[in-house]
């Protein structure tokens, strides 16, 4: 045993002296974690981990709760630059209102655009239908992907474990596999080396999330413990053994935390406590806080003040930082959307001819007499017909065929009045 236990010490060092996080202490929790998940700052990051951060909550809110309100729009192109709009196509009502039995459209949508956003990757189970070769579309977690491998006929296969929270019976289940053509796949940037998956944020981006769980966690100890750093007890005599000391500081500790942290205490003995000071580093904990904060949120391109960050927020910045949240945080999540649906799930020889978009127009019409005074120009620029503006508004069309008309009302020309004129003037004269 002594031999064995030299060989493995040797082969230990040998592991440790290329560890660029050092030598492992066997007392830290992280000795037996997988190493190559912890940051610098000596925190194990996993999803679940960066999930309960803050920030990331916000970022969750703000990009799936905004996606999934845009309406989905579904266009046929018919030549010549003309686009019609296809309500009754089938693709269109499995997204836009019914995608599966139990899940609403905004409860699709919005959970598709965080698995893509945070995972970076999104799966569907596509289940066969009557009307349409998709009958519906099962959200699968990322979480239970196990692996991704090639079968004979090249086809990517994907092996899912059961839901951890599903239990059938005494019988365990198994794990699911499915083929390319059974599954919709969504990727987001950056792809891993084979280009099967997408990365997930929090292993490229290990330093930032380590980095804000280790200011966070700091903090929460630090408040824990009423935002002191602790002191100094000098004692003028020796205790009889270290037990003696040890029930000495226990009592000591116990007096001051929970509900007597602010009473008042007893030192005997000849005992004197000294606090130590709050540092400078320690009093803009909050900053610090702040900081770690906005750098998550530059992973998304999310703009702080949707988070309540308004320290360095105006009226007038705040404006083109909604502008810049639709096109740099929500437009890619879209457009992966849009794009894996237009590959995976348009079908049929046409398929080419058609288009999903989502619709962004109700994020950017600002307030109401902006809209009115932009649908004005629209109006009288004669892009826009008086039916046009009213399905922007969400309102009936008109009922005559003047709502049809492109024309400017101000400078339509009215009919000719001449005759009458003459009319009532000559009337006049005879009278």
């Amino acid at each position: 045993m002594g031999i064995l236990s030299g060989i493995g010490a040797g082969f230990r060092m040998l592991a440790e002296s290329f560890d660029p996080h050092g030598p492992r202490d066997p007392s830290n929790p992280n000795y037996w974690a997988d190493m190559g998940n912890v940051s610098v700052a000596g925190i194990t990051v996993t999803e679940k981990r960066a999930s309960q951060l803050g920030a990331v909550q916000a970022v969750r809110f703000g990009l799936s709760g905004s996606l999934s309100t845009l309406p989905i729009m579904m266009f046929k192109d018919e030549g010549k630059g003309v686009h019609s709009e296809q309500p009754d196509h089938p693709l269109f009502k499995l997204l836009a209102k019914r995608p599966n039995g139990h899940n609403t459209p905004a409860e699709f949508i919005g959970e598709l655009a965080w698995h893509v956003a945070y995972w970076r990757n999104a799966y569907c189970r596509i289940i066969p239908g009557n009307e349409y070769a998709i009958g519906e579309l099962e959200i699968i977690h990322p979480r239970r992907l196990a692996q991704i491998e090639r079968d004979a006929d090249g086809h990517l296969v994907y092996t899912f474990n059961p839901p951890a929270t599903m239990v059938q019976g005494a019988t365990a289940l198994q794990p699911t596999k499915l083929r390319d053509d059974q599954l919709w796949h969504i990727r987001g940037n950056p792809l891993t080396e084979d280009g099967l998956r997408g990365e997930p944020i929090w292993e490229s981006a290990r330093e930032v999330f380590g980095r804000a769980i280790a200011v966070h966690e700091y903090g929460d100890i630090w408040f824990q413990n009423s935002g002191q750093s602790g002191g100094v007890l000098e004692h003028p005599g020796d205790f009889e053994n270290k037990i003696e000391r040890g029930k000495f500081l226990e009592n000591w500790r116990e007096a001051g935390t929970g509900r007597n942290r602010h009473r008042d205490r007893l030192l005997t003995h000849g005992a004197k406590y000294t606090p130590i000071k709050v540092t400078n580093a320690e009093a803009q904990l909050l900053e610090t806080e702040t900081r770690s904060d906005v750098e998550i949120f530059g992973l998304w391109s999310f703009p702080p003040h949707r988070a309540a960050r308004l320290e360095k927020a105006t009226n007038n910045n705040i404006e083109q930082q909604s502008l810049d949240f639709v096109i740099y945080a929500l437009a890619p999540v879209a457009i992966a959307l849009q794009q894996a649906a237009e590959r995976d799930l348009l079908l049929g020889e046409d398929a080419d001819k058609f288009k999903l978009e989502f619709n962004f127009e109700p994020l950017l019409r600002g307030d109401m007499r902006s809209q009115y005074a932009a649908l004005m120009i629209a109006r009288q620029g004669e892009w826009m017909s008086a039916n046009d503006v009213l399905k922007a508004l969400g309102k009936n069309p008109r009922a005559d065929a003047e709502g049809a008309e492109y024309k400017n009302p101000v400078t339509k020309a009215a009919p000719d009045s001449g005759d009458s004129a003459d009319n009532q003037g000559g009337q006049g004269n005879k009278s």
